[in-house]
């Protein structure tokens, strides 16, 4: 009898393997300011990018690489992040919060000494990703310093009174409806001004961009994207339906703010 067909061996999946992750440090002022960076175990491209993320007020950097949902991207090679530590677990972004503001940190020296640490000469793609107080300081970042990254990712927060935008930048603003600190329109509950579709119209005409936003929904997350600005930047608004001020973890129907802001960022051309 004719010998039976062989069965096809399965094809072996690479399994990703564990980011290599240490802790660094950097004097600034006098104190010796830290980061946990995680870096692809396979090491990384002249092209891969680093996300620099700054956590929330009162936690801390560890807290923030569990929450996000990020570090996948380091497991598949595609990105290495870097997570600075602010003092108190807060951020002073120049009027506000917490034990960083109280004493007076230079937070914005620090990002400053941290990206040119982290990718000496500029080379590679730096994004600045912030949640909350850590958001508040990336636009603080974003009126001060706007060329020291590619680009920003700003979940929960607007920027401080003073804080003013004097050229285009690519970025995407991550909000939520029911957010009782961030109004979300004009009108809606909410301290902290302005409302997160007029800080979206701001940045549009800032940037150039045409009216109409390329529009993409899943689940209860919608995504507005411009693109073709006058400026060459590009500008995005991810709103989750009924969202709070706690970052989007997103469910089996919409995708997180992490899996939202990588793929924003990763359409960016350098």
């Amino acid at each position: 009898a004719p010998a039976a067909p062989a069965t096809p061996a399965a094809t072996p999946r690479a399994t990703p393997a564990a980011p290599v992750v240490s802790v660094q440090a950097l004097p600034v002022g006098g104190v010796a300011r830290q980061w946990e960076q995680l870096v692809p175990a396979g090491g990384t491209a002249p092209t891969t990018p680093i996300l620099v993320v700054l956590h929330g007020q009162a936690e801390t950097a560890a807290q923030e690489v569990q929450r996000d949902a990020l570090t996948p991207l380091v497991a598949a090679g595609r990105a290495e992040l870097v997570y600075p530590q602010g003092i108190g677990n807060s951020w002073n972004a120049g009027g506000c919060c917490g034990p960083a503001w109280g004493q007076r940190v230079d937070d914005l020296d620090f990002i400053r000494g941290l990206v040119a640490r982290v990718d000496p000469g500029r080379a590679r793609p730096v994004y600045l990703v912030g949640y909350s107080n850590g958001g508040r300081l990336a636009y603080t970042v974003a009126c001060n310093d706007p060329a020291l990254v590619d680009g920003f990712a700003i979940v929960d927060a607007m920027p401080l009174s003073g804080c003013t935008l004097s050229r285009p930048i690519t970025a995407l603003q991550v909000d939520g409806t029911a957010d009782p600190a961030v109004p979300y329109q004009p009108g809606d509950p909410g301290s902290e001004l302005p409302p997160a579709t007029t800080q979206v119209e701001r940045l549009r005409v800032l940037d150039g961009c045409p009216a109409a936003p390329a529009t993409v929904s899943s689940g209860t997350l919608t995504v507005d994207t411009w693109s073709g600005c006058d400026s060459g930047a590009r500008l995005g608004f991810a709103t989750y339906h009924g969202g709070t001020h706690l970052w989007p973890a997103g469910d089996a129907a919409t995708p997180g703010a992490g899996p939202a802001i990588w793929q924003f960022l990763s359409g960016q051309p350098r």
